[in-house]
């Protein structure tokens, strides 16, 4: 095996990485493709245009993320003050997950549920409707049950 070849082990931890990632962050500067990660990580070790640093010789595999070093940083730096938007059970959950492959990728707390409660949820209405839309309350599930209805 070349010395630059990741393994298949390798590859996964690189794609647990983008799917946590992909999850949580957003660039305040534009946008961050994947596209060509599999082609990429076919090619082995190196700098690839999404911009992870990965090294098959690297303990941690991926040395840097120049496009989020922060999050590189929380994850395999446990640096927990490096990201604001995870929580310390988030990114203990990510650590974990990505490092060690155990468990399941966290999923924000908000994706199971309305991001803020009493607020209006916009539903799309029924072809029917005039508006176009129906705003209800977010926690009034009789309201949802019968708009589904």
């Amino acid at each position: 095996m070349d010395q630059n070849e990741l393994t298949g082990e390798q590859k996964k931890l690189v794609w647990r990485y983008v799917e946590v990632w992909r999850r949580f962050r957003r660039l305040t500067n534009g946008y961050r493709s994947f596209a060509e990660l599999e082609d990429d990580l076919a090619q082995g070790s190196g700098m690839f245009l999404c911009g992870l640093l990965v090294e098959a010789r690297s303990t941690d595999v991926i040395s840097a993320d120049v496009k989020d070093p922060e999050f590189h940083s929380a994850i395999f730096g446990n640096y927990d003050s490096s990201v604001s938007d995870m929580t310390g059970q988030e990114l203990q959950q990510a650590r974990r997950y990505i490092i060690q492959g155990e468990g399941e990728a966290p999923v924000r707390w908000w994706w199971a549920k309305p991001p803020f409660p009493g607020h209006k949820t916009r539903l799309v209405a029924d072809a029917n409707s005039s508006s176009g839309s129906v705003f209800l309350p977010a926690n009034n599930s009789s309201a949802v049950e019968r708009a589904e209805n």
